[in-house]
């Protein structure tokens, strides 16, 4: 009876010993961040990739999904894309916030596919499409040829697909003007799933903000064209274009518009513009990615210039900006726009004509473009309804300022 007593002991301290350890190893499996400026950062957008978390949780089961945990114990909002679209998920996105040289400490574990936590959505991305304002549904993938506005049976909602945050709105012409217009949004809320149904006009002052931006023959609030030599050649998608939703959720949404056979000079050219738009953000990202580009072609992007305005140029050490600020906004107050490039991709800027062109009314900025990798730029957008700062251009200024030192500093990741 001793011998087994001592038997039992020995296992039950052998057991304990092993839980301890795996009890240890989990505790180990943590993830440090760190904020290397002197300054709070709020909502600073964060990417894992699939290979970064499985070399440091070692292996994923089939059956479970990485998550993240603070020092009390609570979930962090996080989502998982498919940005590969084959099946597995390729990043997990989140947003944290940070105190000036702050360190975040926590902890990555894992959790049951079924036992995902609910989050809040803080991005939205919408394209409804019918035969009128009662009959709409929503798709996350849609092709066109030509100029859908020839046929009276087809109603887009918002005229095309839009994309929101918890800051700010933006939506696409889908047809060939292919601009892209701005909401201002006075509410957190996501709103752009009703907006353009029903009895309200979107260019009215509602409850949620409006369409603040006229577009006209411009290139609006970021929408693309190509240098050819001395020529601006506006992106339409005449040929073929195609919308295509990739990612939706509460940190980011992406989606993509994909162009066939653009038409430059002699050459035909596929474009892909993916757009990004991550929570708590006054704008959306842009990548560029060709297929079939030449030395003679440059990208450009631009900033309408329609309403009274003053225009501001910076050269800076890692990014360039091409800025309008005044009473230029559709409510007939303060708005400020930028197109924030980084130097590498940098160019030139320039002035398209005030009339008699294609593209008229029109601050750009030229940049690089290549087959090889893509170009990145970055849209933002600061109306004075959405947030008292965008009063002065110096609030509107101190913003862009702010995303800039960001962007140059990226959050270390140990």
């Amino acid at each position: 009876m001793k011998h087994l007593f001592i038997l039992i002991s020995a296992f039950l301290l052998i057991a304990s010993s092993c839980k301890k350890a795996k009890k240890q190893t989990i505790e180990q499996k943590r993830i440090s961040f760190k904020n290397t400026l002197d300054i709070n950062r709020t909502d600073e957008s964060i990417i894992l990739s699939r290979d970064k978390i499985i070399s440091i949780l070692d292996s994923i089961p089939n059956n479970r999904i990485p998550m993240m945990k603070d020092s009390s114990g609570k979930t962090i909002p996080f989502q998982l894309d498919d940005i590969e679209k084959d099946g597995v998920w390729d990043e997990l996105s989140l947003a944290l916030d940070f105190t000036p040289n702050q360190t975040l400490k926590l902890e990555l574990t894992t959790i049951a596919k079924e036992s995902i936590p609910s989050f809040t959505p803080r991005t939205n991305i919408r394209f409804g499409i019918g035969t009128n304002k009662t009959n709409v549904k929503e798709v996350i993938e849609q092709k066109r040829i030509g100029d859908p506005r020839a046929n009276d049976s087809i109603f887009y909602q918002m005229e095309g697909p839009a994309w929101e945050n918890d800051k700010v709105g933006f939506r696409f012409y889908f047809d060939p003007r292919n601009g892209i217009d701005v909401f201002g949004k006075t509410t957190s809320e996501l709103v752009l799933d009703r907006v353009g149904l029903g009895d309200g006009n979107y260019h009215e002052l509602d409850d949620w903000g409006m369409d603040i931006l006229k577009v006209g023959n411009s290139l609006g609030a970021g929408s693309l064209a190509i240098k050819h030599n001395d020529s601006l050649i506006r992106i339409t998608g005449k040929d073929q274009a195609e919308f295509k939703v990739i990612a939706e959720g509460t940190i980011r949404s992406i989606f993509e518009m994909t162009y066939k056979n653009s038409k430059i000079g002699d050459q035909n050219i596929d474009l892909i513009h993916r757009i990004t738009i991550w929570k708590g953000q006054w704008g959306y990202q842009s990548e560029v990615f060709f297929k079939g580009i030449t030395d003679q072609m440059k990208l450009v992007s631009g900033i309408v210039n329609l309403k009274p305005n003053k225009l501001y140029s910076k050269k800076l050490e890692n990014y360039n900006t091409l800025e309008t600020y005044g009473l230029q906004s559709e409510n007939n107050d303060s708005l400020g726009m930028a197109i924030v490039v980084p130097t590498k991709e940098f160019i030139t800027q320039d002035e398209a004509p005030k009339e008699k062109a294609d593209i008229v009314q029109t601050y750009y900025t030229v940049m690089n473009a290549s087959d090889k990798k893509p170009t990145t730029f970055y849209f933002l957008s600061g109306w004075e309804q959405s947030d008292e700062q965008f009063k002065t251009y110096n609030g509107f200024e101190k913003m862009i300022a702010n995303m800039i030192d960001r962007l140059s500093n990226p959050i270390l990741i140990q």
